[in-house]
């Protein structure tokens, strides 16, 4: 745990001599690529917005509230089984993946960005590929899209069996059309991560080739969890 260190100048290129052309190339583009799209944004973004897009998607606040949720939420809610289940599971899920393949690879983050003001969890947080942030809202994303029955059974289901207070408003709120209500919540989770996942270059925390492989296993993981990692509780 602790501040971002600049890589070693020397380990960085030993690196770069011992990769494979077409990868050298690769990484050379994507940095290329990934300094313009942060030099060119950076001006015009806050970046106070930019934080709280990071902080949202931090493991040590998502997961504290996904599993009050869960706790809170009935036994016979949907939403429990279908929904919170599989973002706790895919939490680990993730968490162990992207951190052993950011053991494995070690690249480190752009030296353009500033760090001085961003915690690493564990060590390898310290290291640049895959994105964790863009694979944990990625699999948020995919799970909420994949759970859209569930969505809108857990709205049916608030709706007959609970106050019909909470009822009424449910009803001015989405005017009685659970399904649409359910995919322009989906939506703007997908907005939310896409945000989020770009926010990660423009902040310079990540390279362009991070975020996206990091986007893809979390959409990897997000299937692999909601349809084989089946619990009941």
């Amino acid at each position: 745990m602790g501040h971002l260190r600049p890589p070693n100048s020397t380990a960085t290129a030993t690196a770069t001599v011992a990769a494979p052309p077409f990868l050298g190339h690769l990484i050379s583009v994507d940095a290329t690529i990934s300094h313009y799209l942060h030099t060119i944004t950076k001006p015009i973004t806050p970046r106070f917005l930019l934080r709280f897009l990071e902080l949202l998607a931090d493991f040590r606040f998502f997961f504290p509230v996904v599993l009050s949720l869960f706790v809170a939420t009935p036994s016979s809610s949907p939403l429990r089984t279908q929904l919170l289940l599989p973002l706790i599971l895919c939490s680990f899920l993730d968490l162990l993946f992207i951190g052993f393949v950011k053991y494995l690879v070690r690249r480190s983050r752009p030296l353009y960005g500033n760090h001085d003001d961003y915690n690493a969890v564990v060590s390898v947080d310290n290291f640049s590929f895959p994105s964790g942030h863009s694979s944990r809202v990625s699999f948020i994303a995919t799970i909420f899209y994949l759970s859209q029955t569930a969505i809108v059974d857990a709205v049916v289901h608030l709706k007959a069996h609970g106050d019909p207070n909470v009822g009424l408003i449910i009803d001015r709120w989405i005017g009685g059309n659970e399904t649409v209500a359910a995919n322009v919540l989906i939506f703007v989770v997908w907005v939310w991560a896409l945000a989020t996942a770009f926010s990660r270059v423009i902040l310079g925390r990540h390279f362009v080739l991070d975020v996206f492989v990091g986007a893809s296993c979390g959409v990897l993981e997000a299937l692999f969890a909601f349809h084989f990692l089946k619990f009941q509780f």
